[in-house]
């Protein structure tokens, strides 16, 4: 049985990549299969344990998450060295779609560093169609591969409970409801949402928040917002969601809404859950999110314009054929080939590959 050891950052705190990592390491096929191990270097305290742990791993492939931030950065390319020197294949599996400007931040030495070392790794994969030029120039373009993101399976509502949101989203008179769920960070849009909300405060529209700030200054901004604008009864904030608080609110919701600019971004799970459960989705043309969503399943619009998204969401409101037309149009999309088993599949020939 081959051996894989998989370096990253494991949950807490949940976010796309972590989640990622946990879908893979509680993997039935990846169990049977392979022989796993791994190490969670989420803690920048401890690098000198983390190196430590990853020594002392006898293991075939080493698959490592490598990081989108500058002294991240600097961390993994020491542990990459070190990779290096066991004389073991090695795998990275890059979840965002920030190297290109990141890259550009370094100075000569640490560019240099990235190039000499990236370019020997075993396989390079990146999140989708979009993102393989993360790497043009750095790593061999026959090392690329693309592995999409997934909905786990404890995720993705049943047949029975999709028909039943669906006949719900066709009564007339049910409001419309429309969900953000993602890290409240600024430049990921929520802001850009609440003031949508602030413009269609007298349609029949209901907006649910789940997440979490960063910081205090941030959540204490949003909520006076809705405070002063008297929003209370048109906005609703969860705080974090999920397992099956999360699956629900999907259900419940008929809009998802990532008008996101955040430069990290790859190819958020969250678009992709929403899409498995029969949202339609407003995001913008950013990192990977063009190649899941179109106008046959959604709206890609600019961001920082509450404007456009207040418009999509009021022409939605009066169309709710359309709007069952792009739930189909997503839960079909998600079941042909985001599956979490579609997932695993394309890593696991990914790994024999290698």
């Amino acid at each position: 049985m081959k051996k894989i050891c998989i370096i990253g950052q494991f949950p807490p705190p949940v976010h796309g990549l972590s989640k990622a990592l946990e879908t893979l390491l509680n993997s039935r096929l990846f169990n049977e299969k392979y022989e796993l191990t791994h190490v969670d270097i989420k803690d920048n305290k401890k690098v000198a344990a983390h190196m430590s742990m990853i020594n002392r791993q006898d293991t075939d492939i080493f698959y490592f998450t490598i990081s989108q931030s500058k002294w991240g950065n600097l961390r993994d390319m020491f542990i990459l060295a070190n990779l290096f020197r066991k004389g073991k294949k090695v795998v990275i599996h890059y979840h965002g779609g920030y190297f290109r400007q990141l890259y550009s931040q370094f100075n000569p030495l640490q560019r240099a560093i990235n190039k000499k070392l990236l370019a020997k790794v075993d396989v390079m994969i990146v999140l989708s169609k979009s993102l393989e030029c993360l790497f043009a120039g750095i790593v061999d373009a026959g090392k690329i591969r693309i592995c999409e993101n997934c909905i786990e399976d404890s995720q993705l509502l049943t047949s029975w409970e999709y028909e039943s949101k669906i006949f719900r989203l066709m009564e007339t008179g049910k409001p419309l409801e429309v969900v953000y769920l993602s890290n409240f960070i600024k430049s990921k849009g929520y802001f850009d949402l609440l003031m949508a909300a602030e413009r269609l405060r007298d349609r029949d529209i209901h907006f649910h928040f789940a997440g979490s700030f960063f910081n205090r200054e941030d959540e204490e901004e949003f909520l006076a917002y809705i405070q002063q604008n008297g929003l209370q009864d048109k906005v609703s904030y969860h705080g974090v969601v999920t397992g099956e608080r999360k699956k629900r609110l999907l259900e419940r919701c008929d809009i998802f809404a990532l008008p996101t600019y955040y430069p990290n971004e790859g190819q958020p799970i969250s678009i992709i859950e929403a899409m498995g459960n029969g949202l339609a989705i407003i995001s913008t043309k950013h990192a990977g999110i063009p190649d899941i969503v179109s106008e046959e399943n959604g709206f890609l619009i600019e961001p920082q314009s509450p404007e456009a998204i207040a418009g999509v969401i009021a022409g939605l409101l009066q169309d709710r054929s359309g709007m069952k037309q792009m739930a189909d149009e997503n839960r079909s999309k998600i079941l042909r080939r985001y599956k979490e088993a579609d997932y695993l599949k394309r890593l696991e020939l990914i790994m024999d590959e290698v």
